[in-house]
Parts: C-alpha cells; structure tokens; sequence
C-alpha cells in the first residue's frame, strides 16, 4: 500500500491544483504494442469481464458531476474550483488507454456494465458531496485492481497502462479527498464512506476475484489495502477541514 499522507500534494489548493493538471495534460501514454503477443485464452477469459467493467467505468462526460459543482460553487464559492474540476475531467484518458488494449487484441467493447450502472444511480443521487464520495471510492479500488490487473498477463502494453493509470489515480484521491475536507464535517458521513467503501468491495471482490488472485492478493490482502486507503483519504480530509 502507498502512503499518501506523506505526498506534498496534500497541500495544494484549487489554484496548485489546476497547474497540476494543466501540466500532466501534456504527458499522456503513448502505448507501444510493438512487443505485444496475442494474449491466450486463458489470460483473455480471465481478464476480460473487469476489463469490460472498468473501461466502461471510466468513461463519462462529467456532465453530472459538473452541474453538482456549478451548484456548490453558487452556495459557498470557490469559483477556482469549476476550472479544477474541468481539468480533471479532461485528464480522464483511462478509458480510452483501456479501449486501444481492447481494441489491439480484439476485445470488443461492452454495451453495458452493470457495476457501472450502480456507480453512475449512486453518484447522482445526491449532490457534489455524494459524487465526490462514490468518485473517491472507486479511484481507491482500482489502485488494487490495476496493480493486480498489471501482474495478471505478461503483456507489456498492458502493464504499461496499469503504471499509469496507478500514477494518475494517487493524486486524484488526495484531489478529491481536499474537497471532501471543505464539508461540514459529521461523524455520520464517515460512517457513510466506511459502509460505502466496504459494500463495494464485497461487490467487487465476487465479480473480479479471479483477477485479484492471479495479481497476488488474497482476500484479506484486497480488504487491508483498500481498507487502508481509505482510512488515508479519511485522514487527509480531517486534516485539511
């Protein structure tokens, strides 16, 4: 597990922010299937339902989760806020990342994802603070997932995603984690994040277990991780409040 209370980035404001993300925009992947070999049937069963699940996952037009922000804004200010939120939406490349590997080996696209879809029904059932929570959560379990994803085939493409995916979504979880810090703080909100965080990985863990285990993680292993992460985020948004 990566230690992020110890990361300077949790000092950043909306303004460091946003020159973050401005400058990480210009460092995108570019893919090199030059080395690739056809993955077997054996890795291509094994990957594949997740793979579905989190390309379509990370795909959205955040048009939601704008309105959610225009609405904060209009309530306690922080204009700089809707600039930062904008650039992090831009800097969403992972579903197309993901989409080229599928596309490489023949993997066609899913038409629907159901854990998708009870992502999406829970981000828009309530407002900025509601999104940010189910958003965070799921940025902390696929920190597990591309690392077991990684370690599951011997693709180097592959691997060459996972990397990056993992480098993007560290900062995205101190990102989101601020945010969350500028909310009333109650104690039954993080109540909400613990029950939240451990429902979904039940769900996850019985969906994609196959990949979890051929990555290297045990149950147990998958819990502590994601457990930990969380128990981080929760930590970065007392501290800043």
């Amino acid at each position: 597990m990566i230690n992020l209370l110890k990361s300077k980035m949790n000092k950043y404001n909306y303004k460091d922010w946003i020159s973050y993300f401005k400058s990480n925009d210009q460092q995108r992947l570019h893919i090199d299937f030059s080395k690739e070999l056809p993955l077997t049937d054996s890795e291509r069963r094994l990957i594949t339902p997740s793979v579905w699940a989190f390309q379509k996952g990370e795909g959205s037009d955040g048009r939601h989760l704008m309105n959610t922000v225009e609405a904060y804004i209009h309530q306690h200010g922080a204009p700089e806020y809707r600039e930062a939120m904008l650039w992090f939406i831009k800097e969403n490349w992972h579903s197309a990342y993901l989409r080229k590997f599928m596309d490489h080996h023949h993997i066609k696209p899913a038409k629907s994802s159901f854990p998708d879809k009870v992502f999406r029904k829970l981000r828009q059932a309530g407002g900025l603070r509601c999104e940010i929570t189910i958003l965070v959560t799921a940025e902390m379990i696929a920190l597990t997932y591309y690392d077991a994803l990684s370690k599951s085939t011997d693709s180097p493409a592959l691997k060459s995603i996972c990397t990056q995916m993992l480098r993007d979504e560290l900062p995205h979880i101190m990102f989101q984690s601020h945010t969350l810090s500028r909310f009333k703080k109650h104690p039954f909100h993080k109540f909400i994040r613990i029950i939240t965080m451990e429902t979904t990985l039940l769900f996850v863990w019985a969906q994609f277990h196959n990949v979890y285990q051929a990555g290297g993680y045990s149950f147990v292993k998958f819990l502590k991780e994601n457990l930990g992460y969380l128990h981080q985020s929760i930590m970065l948004e007392e501290m800043n409040h």
